[in-house]
């Protein structure tokens, strides 16, 4: 009836294992993609800059080619000569510095944009770690409060298994006394049945030997009365009654003493056969309670078993339900970033 309690302390340590290998998984995955994250949005950041101080470049460039450009078109509004070929030439390259600020201003906004969604995305992937990391802890706290109340149940199935195995063993001590004082009591019933038995065979002969004397001696008195009578004596022999007497005294004391031990026989035979009964409706009884307890026994430990599979199996779904779709969402919202 003994249980391998340490296949189920193994399990609860297995699957505590798992569950910490899953969690140390998920967290080392949300700090990765964490770390990509803001990699991604500093470097955002750092282009960013980078065409921001382009854009003040060209802007304070384009600023002075106007300013030379409005000093030479004052100059020569004040002296009324030709324009400069030199001017001629630079002023394409104005256009060009023109074009080129719009594009990095448009890129600027673009990269704007992108750093504003990826900060959105941040958030939202900081909003969905902190939505992990309070179900690991629920799922930890529930886990843990699944374990505890599991191993409470295991250990108080401990002490009951130790309760039956003490009242088990003390039923089946009491069952071999008890067969024990019935072995003894049959021996000592059939030793005085015995005893009993040769002293009424004993009796039986010396009550046949007194019956065969008595016998013997009325029959001397008859023939001796007989004979005085036909010969006329009448004298009587004066020992012949008083033998007789004797021997129907004794013959009566024999009569007497063996009813009386007929009658113990009797009465002895009756108390052992109502003792034999009450030892074995005991027997039956005890035998009865001790298969009634095994079958409790066997009983009780289905139940836990099929307790141990149920809080295991719950737990594993609950597990990889709930650690499982979190994990699949937060690498979704990943990938999307």
């Amino acid at each position: 009836m003994e249980t391998g309690s340490p296949g189920l302390n193994m399990k609860p340590q297995s699957l505590q294992l798992v569950l910490e290998k899953q969690v140390l998984a998920l967290q080392q995955q949300m700090a990765e993609n964490q770390a990509a994250s803001w990699r991604k949005l500093k470097s955002s950041q750092e282009a960013q800059q980078r065409q921001a101080t382009l854009v003040r470049k060209l802007q304070a460039k384009v600023l002075q080619y106007r300013s030379w450009c409005q000093e030479l078109e004052k100059h020569l509004e004040a002296t009324g000569g030709p324009v400069p070929r030199q001017w001629e030439m630079e002023e394409p390259n104005l256009e060009q510095l023109l074009i080129r600020l719009e594009e990095e201003q448009q890129r600027c906004e673009s990269l704007a944009e992108v750093n504003t969604e990826l900060r959105l995305h941040m958030e939202r992937a900081d909003v969905v770690n902190k939505a992990l990391r309070e179900d690991v802890e629920k799922l930890t706290v529930d886990w843990s409060r699944a374990r505890d109340e599991l191993m409470r149940k295991e250990s108080q199935w401990q002490m009951e298994q130790e309760f039956f195995k003490g009242y088990l063993k003390g039923e089946h001590g009491r069952l071999l006394s008890l067969w024990r004082e019935v072995v003894t009591f049959r021996r000592h019933f059939l030793e005085m049945k015995s005893a009993t038995d040769r002293d009424l065979t004993e009796l039986k002969a010396e009550y046949a030997r007194l019956s065969g004397s008595l016998l013997t001696c009325c029959l001397r008195l008859t023939v001796g009365t007989h004979s005085r009578e036909s010969t006329g004596s009448g004298k009587m022999d004066e020992s012949e009654p008083a033998q007789l007497l004797m021997l129907l005294a004794k013959t009566q004391a024999l009569e007497k003493e063996a009813h009386e031990r007929s009658q113990e026989l009797l009465q002895l035979k009756s108390q052992g056969d109502l003792e034999k009964a009450e030892l074995q409706d005991r027997v039956t009884e005890l035998s009865a309670l001790l298969t009634q307890s095994q079958k409790q026994n066997e009983d009780y430990e289905k139940m836990v078993k099929t307790l141990r599979e149920t809080v295991e199996n719950l737990v594993y779904d609950s597990l990889f339900k709930e650690v499982g779709s979190g994990f699949v969402g937060s690498l979704l919202l990943m990938d999307r970033l």
